[in-house]
């Protein structure tokens, strides 16, 4: 006769317990099957936040370098004219007002020594008008004041 060596698992209290330890094991796998999940989904959510923060640093960066700190060298040739008039021209010879901008008058004024393309010059850079309006203005002021004489 042979005799067994070990627990009887045939008894109904050893199948309870083998039946514990399976599900215990089971739950164990579902709780870190969820674990694993949840880790992945914490994983993306930190890497759309990261992804987010960069493009928000990039367009910080973008928005500053749009915005020069210093003034950029603008060559001799690319500036517009200014032309600086002297103190004391002389007597006011004529004056006129001239509409720069929709409602908007300004006052010219000729003096006895000052020629009438560089207050025209001066008048257009104060103002910011095109440069083209330098010679239809001094073209106007000319015939206003009759230097020249237009056949009629």
């Amino acid at each position: 006769m042979t005799t067994k060596v070990g627990i009887d698992q045939s008894h109904g209290f050893m199948q309870e317990i083998i039946n514990n330890q399976f599900d215990r094991k089971s739950y164990q796998l579902e709780v870190e099957d969820l674990k694993a999940v949840r880790e992945k989904k914490v994983e993306e959510y930190e890497d759309k936040l990261r992804i987010e923060e960069k493009k928000k640093r990039e367009e910080r960066r973008k928005k500053r370098e749009k915005v020069p700190t210093q003034q950029n060298y603008i060559p001799p040739s690319q500036r517009k004219v200014q032309i600086t008039p002297p103190r004391y021209l002389g007597k006011t010879v004529f004056k006129m007002e001239v509409e720069y901008g929709p409602n908007k008058y300004a006052p010219i004024k000729i003096r006895e020594s000052e020629c009438i393309k560089k207050a025209c010059q001066l008048f257009v850079s104060r103002y910011d008008l095109p440069v083209d309006n330098i010679q239809t203005l001094e073209a106007h002021i000319t015939m206003q004041m009759g230097l020249v004489a237009f056949p009629s």
